[in-house]
């Protein structure tokens, strides 16, 4: 083995999830991923599970590129702007016994000196729900990880997950280090989280033999407090609210970690599909994304040393 293979370092694979919608793990997928790869020079693969796709469409729309059929339905003008893309999580999901290819799957988005790749959803993947083969689909994604040899190829993989407990999710959790869960603040949030750490505890049970030598661990809970304005009230309803949820007793028996940083809401993410913060002169709202990226690398840096001294350990 060549010495850069002994020294290449190992990436994450992280999935955003909440078993409720709504709640900005989309966005925060995408402005985590891309804050990462524009201001600290890291290499992202997004991998968009979502049969809503709205990842990818986000994505799509930023660099220009569109599915054939839709592609035949711009006039010549938007046309010469735009490239066809039928690369899809489709050919991967559909559960063959033969891996694809990465070409057939991932869509390099930059040239950059750090890569910013994608493997594209697929609105036509809800199908798939009925027609899906099984284990080979629940595992095809975490295969296609280890077989190509992803983890050496990127610092970091990004899994956007639907706001369901289907085999969706349990590919992405299969594939997964971690997972990493923004919340509204509302009632609601106690029991999307306590139902969701119990999705994780049934996906370890029924695949005991592959957990019992890696990890799958929440490594914590953003708070996004939806069309939150800055004001002496709000601000006292939101740490009222805050601190109901993390001293839930029903949340206590997780060990749960709450990030410091909240997302800030900014109504442009639903206005336009290409709005990146760090891309606009912003100073409030990137200062904010720059906070919860640096936070996410803290995090995730005492994460996988408290995982490799749990190793020496055994």
């Amino acid at each position: 083995m060549s010495e850069s293979k002994l020294t290449k370092s190992i990436g994450k694979v992280v999935s955003f999830i909440n078993m409720k919608g709504g709640v900005g793990k989309t966005t925060l997928c995408r402005e985590i991923g891309y804050t990462l790869n524009q201001e600290y020079n890291k290499s992202i693969l997004f991998i968009d599970i979502d049969p809503q796709a709205n990842l990818t469409q986000s994505l799509f729309e930023k660099y220009h590129l569109l599915p054939k059929d839709l592609y035949e339905e711009l006039d010549d003008e938007e046309k010469s702007k735009t490239t066809i893309c039928n690369n899809s999580i489709n050919k991967l999901l559909i559960g063959n016994q033969i891996l694809p290819q990465k070409n057939e799957l991932i869509v390099h988005l930059n040239e950059g000196e750090a890569a910013l790749d994608l493997i594209p959803g697929d609105l036509k993947t809800v199908f798939l729900e009925r027609t899906n083969n099984g284990s080979l689909a629940e595992n095809s994604l975490d295969k296609f990880i280890y077989k190509k040899e992803l983890k050496t190829a990127y610092d970091y993989i990004f899994i956007d997950c639907p706001p369901t407990y289907s085999f969706y999710t349990t590919a992405a959790f299969n594939a997964s280090d971690y997972y990493l869960v923004p919340v509204g603040i509302d009632p609601y949030s106690v029991l999307g989280i306590d139902l969701l750490e119990q999705v994780v505890k049934s996906i370890k049970d029924n695949n005991f033999r592959a957990f019992s030598t890696k990890t799958l661990n929440n490594m914590g809970i953003i708070f996004n407090p939806i069309a939150y304005t800055s004001n002496p009230t709000s601000e006292r309803q939101l740490r009222q609210q805050k601190a109901r949820i993390s001293t839930s007793e029903k949340l206590q028996q997780y060990d749960l970690y709450y990030f410091r940083e909240i997302f800030k809401y900014n109504s442009k993410y639903r206005e336009q599909l290409d709005y990146f913060s760090i891309d606009i002169n912003d100073s409030m709202h990137n200062a904010n994304i720059n906070a919860i990226t640096t936070e996410f690398i803290d995090r995730l840096t005492f994460l996988d040393m408290e995982d490799k001294d749990n190793d020496r350990n055994k």
